[in-house]
């Protein structure tokens, strides 16, 4: 699961918003106030991270950070408080750095923020019965030696030579209908923009890397609060599997701010997902 990093995380240049939010995924209003703003998905396997901003905020050198008086603190329910600590004098990222927090699935973990005037809550639970790959393929015809040009950005990275080839998965999916399920290889998100309805998926023009013999085919399973706020920003995974997440996520926005929110007192995303994954030889045929 190399290419993975896990999900989200929002805008450093934003609009105004405002409000207390209940702790559920809901539809938020608009106005000129400034409020703080959270994003952290957790998952097992990855370090447990966290941004903290505010909206309408102007980072320079005499404020650079919203919140310098802030404590993070996470925890699994009914276990003892971990504080996550900042990570530099001049960013929003906060980590549990001595890794205290150990992330499983089907357990509730709760996030505690406090402010001078105000303390954040979340809550999220790790998807359990995630969805399972049962059967998968990736197949070759002998001699296709067809190359495609792929580009990063504006500066036009170095062609990526592909072999295109029939993927194919038969999977479970999760027994809870409000999950979401998605799957990725490749460091990117394969297959349509939303979740899968059934247990099968094939690609019969899915571009291979031309030398790969094998890759891992990742089968996502995210709570329902990661699915609802990916549905209302639009966001693809392939912009989140990255080495850095946070970065990634808040370069996203561009200044919108999100449509829904699962932090009380602030606004943002507290989500959560696991990961099933599976490792897929390339046959010739």
């Amino acid at each position: 699961m190399s290419g993975i990093k896990y999900y989200f995380l929002i805008l450093i240049a934003l609009c105004s918003f405002s409000g207390c939010v209940r702790n559920e995924v809901e539809e938020t209003p608009w106005s000129t106030a400034s409020v703080p703003m959270v994003f952290s998905v957790i998952s097992p396997d990855y370090p447990v991270e966290l941004y903290l901003g505010k909206s309408n905020f102007v980072k320079n050198t005499a404020n650079p950070i919203p919140y310098p008086e802030a404590r993070v603190f996470m925890c699994e329910r009914d276990s003892a408080w971990v504080e996550l600590k900042l990570q530099s004098a001049d960013t929003s990222s906060y980590k549990d750095v001595d890794h205290l927090l150990r992330v499983v699935k089907g357990k509730t973990y709760e996030l505690r923020i406090e402010l001078k005037d105000k303390n954040l809550h979340a809550q999220t639970t790790v998807p359990a019965d995630g969805a399972t790959i049962m059967y998968a393929s990736c197949t070759v015809q002998a001699g296709n030696d067809a190359s495609n040009s792929k580009y990063s950005g504006e500066n036009k990275a170095p062609t990526i030579r592909t072999k295109s080839s029939t993927l194919s998965l038969h999977f479970t999916l999760p027994p809870h209908k409000d999950y979401g399920v998605y799957l990725t290889a490749f460091s990117k998100e394969i297959g349509f923009n939303g979740p899968y309805e059934s247990g099968f998926y094939q690609d019969n023009e899915f571009q291979c890397p031309y030398d790969n013999s094998a890759f891992t085919l990742n089968l996502i399973t995210v709570d329902p609060y990661l699915k609802k706020f990916r549905f209302s920003e639009n966001i693809l995974f392939s912009q989140s599997f990255d080495d850095d997440f946070i970065t990634a996520i808040t370069s996203t926005y561009g200044g919108v701010l999100p449509a829904y929110s699962n932090i009380e007192n602030a606004i943002g995303l507290f989500g959560s997902f696991s990961t099933d994954s599976k490792l897929i030889m390339v046959t010739e045929l």
